[in-house]
């Protein structure tokens, strides 16, 4: 029987849709008249480049069109594709609403408690986003931070960091202003001096125009992240625990992922995204 495969339908008022009472709730169970498995994807549709609404409100990105050409290669999977919320995103895992998040997510011990998680598909750089003139370009560790006034947003990996930095109790803590502003409006800020620097990866930095805002990006080492605070640079797909079938399901999307290594296609999508190659490294 050919696939059935449900059209993607991403507007302004997908967020909504999502939120309202009364749907039936997904779940990654064959659909009764095919073979065929439906598996929800959510993603909040930032950051840009991993993913986002483009001007004609399409869902792409490189984690989104990555999960494409896997699905391209999975006969008996489908791919729905919905925008929720930051913080709805792991709300919807831990319910079985979600079965699988894109989001950049880095695939850190702390969320490998909860959630399963495929091989990565991006290994990224952590850093600091400063202004050029603020004296932090010199700066090489978290410590270097203290004191200092940052954007946080709750459960995002970044925020984790510097929050176990303060429980540390090492040092002046870092003053972290939770706010929900999406990361354009950040980066204006903090050219404006309304906070003192943005814990970021290079290439968020790179896709909202940190250098034409005067802004400098300064990296941080990545064997001291991990070590120091448990954190991961790999970026990988979260799977709901309440995913029917789950562990064939990782191992048919690993092997899918494998095959788009070899052939290049990962590469190729990284390099269309990010301008480079930021596939994982053995």
């Amino acid at each position: 029987m050919p696939r059935i495969r449900p059209a993607l339908v991403v507007s302004s008022l997908a967020i909504v849709a999502i939120g309202m009472t009364g749907c039936a709730a997904p779940g990654a169970k064959a659909d009764a008249e095919s073979d065929v498995q439906k598996v929800v994807v959510a993603t909040s549709a930032n950051p840009k480049p991993y993913t986002y609404l483009d001007d004609a409100d399409h869902l792409t990105g490189y984690d989104i069109e990555v999960l494409r050409a896997v699905d391209d290669l999975l006969p008996d999977v489908s791919f729905d594709y919905q925008v929720a919320e930051f913080d709805a995103l792991f709300a919807g895992l831990d319910s079985g609403r979600y079965n699988i998040v894109a989001n950049n997510l880095s695939a850190t011990a702390e969320r490998r408690k909860k959630y399963d998680f495929t091989d990565s598909h991006l290994q990224g750089q952590f850093g600091v986003a400063v202004a050029g003139d603020s004296g932090l370009t010199d700066v090489t560790t978290i410590d270097d931070l203290a004191g200092r006034k940052t954007y946080g947003q709750a459960g995002l990996n970044f925020t984790r960091v510097l929050e176990q930095y303060n429980d540390a109790g090492s040092g002046a803590k870092i003053d972290i202003q939770y706010s929900e502003l999406d990361l354009q409006t950040q980066y204006k800020n903090l050219a404006a001096g309304a906070v003192d620097f943005i814990f970021s990866e290079r290439v968020v930095f790179g896709g909202y125009g940190g250098e034409k805002l005067g802004l400098t990006f300064v990296p941080l080492d990545g064997d001291y992240l991990e070590s120091a605070y448990g954190t991961s640079l790999r970026s990988a797909f979260a799977v709901s625990r309440h995913t029917e079938g789950r562990e064939k399901l990782i191992t048919e999307i690993n092997g899918a992922l494998q095959s788009l290594t070899d052939d290049g296609t990962l590469k190729s999508l990284s390099e269309e995204f990010f301008g480079i190659d930021l596939t994982p490294k053995k």
